[in-house]
């Protein structure tokens, strides 16, 4: 069968030439929309794991940190100088990295879009259990393996990307993060848990581009009444609204499925328990994020402005305190 044939060609290829065949599968349907056959026939499903899929996943990841850091350099950075009230090394990395983050954010939340939403399995929740004990979820579109493998490499690189950034207030709980989420595609990937993951990973890009365009606003303003500063209100409020629902009503949901839902289709096993596990993690940090939000909505209400969005409050502190000292210096002041 033509399914047979496509399996067969892809074991052929060395780990290289699939990455290149698997990626130009996914920017086809990014690009294009899926193909006929994915949709009518699935005829070109391929079989998941494979010998090269770690491989794969490396590719990816460096892949991901040359094009975030080479955005960041050549493009963002640049911009940052440009639209900056007041240019200093660390405005300048918290403004690109917060434009870098924003842009890849949306980037997958489009991909995931493009390429997990079309699927027919995607509602409702008990179509990503179905089959599973005969092994139907074992057979995915190249397109969508791809975006799964690549979605773990990025945050592979963001794994590395964070400990060459400035030190944020929140840097242990965002690298738990980090390292929790690529061990939970990898491990739902082999499980093939991966219409549930397919499922959190298109949920989990939601809501944060609206919080980084927020922080690039707020870096624009110099007093909580100028324009920038209104733009950074009403993105974080987007923001709020979008990941409290998302995260703490939606994902908990997702969670509920896996955890109980999936058992009237087949019986837990180890490797499902452990998913199931880290699915856990990722919604206390949820939680925990969700409380720092409404701190922040509170300030907004008491302040009058957006003081803290999420994770920088303690740096612009820091950024506060080092200009006073600097300007006291230029005055010939002493502390």
């Amino acid at each position: 069968s033509q399914s047979l044939l496509t399996v067969m060609v892809v074991h052929q290829l060395t780990p290289w030439q699939d990455f290149l065949y698997l990626g130009g599968e996914f920017l086809n349907s990014v690009i294009f929309g899926r193909r006929d056959s994915y949709v009518q026939s699935g005829s070109d499903l391929l079989p998941i794991p494979t010998g090269h899929d770690f491989i794969i996943f490396l590719y990816t990841a460096v892949t991901c940190f040359i094009v975030n850091w080479s955005l960041r350099i050549l493009l963002i950075e640049p911009l940052a100088r440009r639209v900056l009230p007041t240019v200093t090394k660390k405005k300048v990395e918290k403004y690109a990295q917060a434009g870098m983050e924003m842009t890849f954010y949306s980037a997958f939340f489009f991909f995931g879009y493009r390429v997990y939403y079309p699927q027919k399995w995607v509602w409702p929740s008990s179509q990503w259990w179905d089959g599973f004990d005969k092994g139907d979820t074992y057979l995915i579109d190249p397109d969508y393996k791809f975006f799964y493998i690549l979605y773990a490499g990025r945050y592979a690189a963001a794994f590395v990307s964070v400990l060459m950034e400035h030190k944020r207030s929140d840097f242990i709980e965002m690298q738990v993060h980090h390292m929790v989420t690529v061990i939970l595609v990898l491990a739902s990937y082999s499980s093939s848990y991966n219409r549930v993951g397919g499922a959190v990973m298109f949920l989990l890009d939601c809501a944060d581009p609206p919080l980084h365009i927020a922080k690039q606003f707020k870096y624009c303003s110099v007093k909580k009444t100028d324009k920038a500063q209104f733009w950074a209100d009403r993105w974080f409020e987007i923001f709020a609204v979008s990941f409290i629902i998302s995260r703490n009503f939606i994902y908990p949901y997702c969670c509920w499925s896996a955890l109980i839902e999936s058992k009237r289709y087949f019986e837990h096993r180890l490797d499902t328990r452990i998913c199931n596990g880290l699915l856990q993690i990722l919604l206390v940090l949820q939680f925990y994020w969700t409380s720092l939000i409404f701190i922040a909505v509170y300030k907004q209400m008491k302040n009058g402005g957006i003081e803290d969005i999420r994770s920088d409050s303690e740096d612009d502190e820091e950024d506060g305190e080092k200009e006073k000292k600097i300007t006291r210096k230029k005055s010939g002041k002493k502390d």
